[in-house]
This record gives structure tokens, sequence and C-alpha cells, in this order.
């Protein structure tokens, strides 16, 4: 029996599971983060050494009996070498976070995943394999329809409210009492601190999304704007991917800011994309990194193997 480690890891946390060719988890482990372009790049590498070794630990194995390690770190490129030499170890890989996003959203092999987090992008990989990625430009030129835009229009707005002394808005009130002020022109000051990043502006969706709910139309309308640049990515990818009928699923952190934003991106996909079809999302990253692992490189069926959908069924789904 075939032994695998794969591992998820991002800035802040890092899991690591041990599972074997028919998809039963051995063991898995925590721990903080190990994304090199993000904390120091000795302590990454000491993260993701310490979680293989207690993960191996505790399945009762040694590094010798897995087959494979493969790493899903965003920013650790340039340090499988030193965990090769570390751990004793040749067969282990270093992979995009991209790729076990996709098969835990999609449980399979083909789709269009579309994430909206503090960035934004959308993969499609179609049934023949064929791989096309839209989007992932940035804050500068690109990242429409990403927390960071939906909070880039709200302060927009804030701006504008100001500006034309309008006081009667729901988004305007939940603005001022998340960040405790008693004007818009106050928000400067937070804006424009150091403290401030693309993060905090991100977060803002959350504000926008509760405003939505409470009806408030322009928080409606950002969000629709924001749900209308995701599709225009899908719409990318469905041309390129010549009109295939897919599935589509919306992961990241604005795809969880409410019901609504949902509904509205379902809408707007079926108006623009009407062979397409939405799917919520299956599993998270780390199970996508182990269906990852079984179909590319250990040729697994992931959708026929008896063995692994049964395993899978006992999953929790996100």
């Amino acid at each position: 029996m075939r032994n695998f480690l794969v591992c998820d890891g991002g800035g802040t946390k890092t899991d690591f599971l041990i599972f074997n060719e028919k998809a039963e988890i051995l063991s898995c482990y925590k721990c903080t983060g190990t994304n090199a372009l993000f904390i120091d790049e000795e302590k990454a590498i000491n993260n993701v050494i310490e979680g293989i070794n207690k993960c191996v630990a505790k399945a009762g194995l040694t590094v010798n009996d897995l087959n494979l390690i493969c790493l899903f770190i965003p920013g650790f490129e340039k340090c499988i070498d030193i965990i090769k030499r570390k751990i004793n170890i040749k067969n282990i890989k270093f992979l995009s976070d991209v790729e076990n996003a996709f098969f835990g959203a999609m449980g399979k092999s083909y789709g269009i995943v579309v994430l909206s987090g503090t960035g934004s992008f959308s993969i499609g990989i179609s049934k023949s394999n064929r791989k096309v990625v839209s989007g992932g430009w940035g804050p500068l030129i690109g990242d429409k329809g990403s927390g960071y835009h939906i909070g880039i229009m709200c302060l927009e707005k804030l701006a504008y409210y100001y500006d034309n002394n309008i006081k009667d808005s729901r988004l305007r009130e939940l603005c001022l009492e998340k960040f405790e002020i008693d004007n818009e022109f106050e928000i400067r000051n937070i804006i424009y601190s150091k403290e401030f990043g693309r993060e905090d502006v991100a977060e803002i969706s959350k504000i926008v999304a509760q405003a939505a709910k409470e009806q408030d139309n322009d928080a409606i309308n950002i969000l629709k704007k924001a749900v209308s640049e995701l599709v225009e990515l899908v719409s990318i990818l469905n041309r390129r991917l010549n009109n295939e009928i897919l599935p589509v699923s919306l992961i990241g952190g604005v795809a969880n800011i409410g019901d609504l934003f949902i509904k509205f991106f379902k809408d707007e996909l079926s108006l623009k994309c009407p062979n397409l079809y939405y799917e919520d999302p299956k599993y998270d990253p780390l199970i996508g990194a182990m269906l990852y692992v079984l179909l590319k490189e250990a040729n697994i069926d992931i959708e026929c193997d008896k063995d692994v959908l049964s395993n899978l069924s006992k999953y929790r789904r996100i």
C-alpha cells in the first residue's frame, strides 16, 4: 500500500495529511505559517520539517514509508532543496496552491473554480485536461471582484457620501460604527496609516455584505459589480474552453460573506454563461491536495475507484 503526505500551507497556518492510495487518512497535523514570502525563510523551513516529522510519527510511520511528499505552499519553491537535505528524502515536490484549491472545490479533475479573497483569479480545466487561467494580476491592474475591490468601492462610496453631504445610508452607518468615527473624513487617518493593508481593505467587504443584507441599495450594487467582474473571469475561460458544459465553484473569503453574494453570482452566471452550472465547493484545499496526488501522481481514478469514493464520503465537505 502506497502512502503519501501532502501539505497545504499559507502565511498564518499550515495543514499536513498522510493518506494511502485508498484515500484512508492515517494522520494529520497543524502548525503555523510556511509561506516564505510572508515569514522568515528559516522559520518556514523549520515549520515544514516539524510538520512532516510530527505527522509521520502520528501515523506510526517513518519518512522512508512515504512514496511521495507534495507541498502546496506559495512562496516555498526555493526552499525545497533545503528540505530534501534536512529530512533525507528525494521524492518531494513543490506544487502551486492553485492545484489543490481547484481539486478541493471540484472534487474532480475538470470544471471552473473562481477564487475571490484578498485577490481574485479563475482557473478552468476541460474534460480533455486543457487548462486556462484568468485574473490574478494583483491590486494595481486586476483583482476585480475580490474582497479588496469590494472594500475599495465601499471607501469610494464613503467619500462620495461626505462630498455630497449624504447621511441617509445604512452602509455609511455600519462603516462609521465599525471604524468608530463620527464622519467619513476621519477615515483617512485610518486607511492611510502604515498599519492598514490590503487585508484590512478586504475585510470591509463584510460590512458591505451586512448592509446589502439589510437592503442598502449602494451595498447591493457594489456586490453586483464585484459579481459581474468575477463572472467576466469565468466568461473568458468559457470562451477559451469552447463553451464546454462544465461546473463552476466560487471559493475564498468573499464566497463566505453571505448567501446573497452567492445568489448574485449564480444569477449572473446563468445569464452570461448558460452552458455552465454552479456547484457548491465540495472539500477544503487539504482534501483537494489528496485528490490531486491520487489522480496526478498515483494514477488513481478519483471519480470511479470504489475505495476512494467510500472514504471520501466520510470526510466533511465545505
